[in-house]
């Protein structure tokens, strides 16, 4: 699975995790390899590179976001959104936990700037999210009745 970091600043990195049925991971990040072994004791996660120094290990789940020593990073699940280098226009994200009402477009579909894409009730309110840019619809992740966590790209308009 491929997973996305960006940072503060918007720059980002991709990091490709394999999972190993030894209860190992393999993190690949520019042509280099590097094996993690896994281990859970009490409920809690650890990894180890040479398995004999074990820490603790921060759980990630789909578009959370990951603090280090100096910078935080939104994490991002098998996917870059488009449009994020560019302000945004070309990514719909929600804003606030919610759910899909509505589907107006699908892939491949001619979106106009302003156009309903979607509605997503949040907050007792159907909320129309609309286009920020004309182009392609390039993917649609959502479904109608799918419940969404703040930050989770619904549609990728490709400019």
């Amino acid at each position: 699975m491929r997973y996305y970091f960006m940072n503060q600043d918007m720059q980002d990195f991709a990091l490709d995790v394999e999972v190993n049925r030894d209860q190992t991971m393999t993190f690949i990040h520019e042509g280099h390899k590097t094996n993690l072994h896994l281990k859970t004791l009490a409920g809690k996660n650890y990894y180890s590179f040479d398995g004999i120094a074990w820490k603790k290990l921060a759980a990630l789940g789909v578009n959370e976001i990951l603090v280090s020593n100096s910078e935080i990073y939104k994490v991002y699940r098998g996917f870059k959104p488009s449009g994020l280098n560019k302000g945004g226009a070309g990514a719909l994200i929600t804003q606030m936990p919610g759910k899909v009402v509505k589907i107006f477009k699908q892939e491949g579909e001619k979106v106009a700037k302003g156009e309903t894409v979607l509605i997503l009730e949040a907050m007792k309110m159907e909320n129309e999210i609309k286009s920020g840019a004309d182009g392609v619809v390039k993917a649609v992740n959502i479904k109608e009745g799918q419940a969404l966590e703040a930050g989770f790209l619904m549609v990728e308009i490709e400019e």
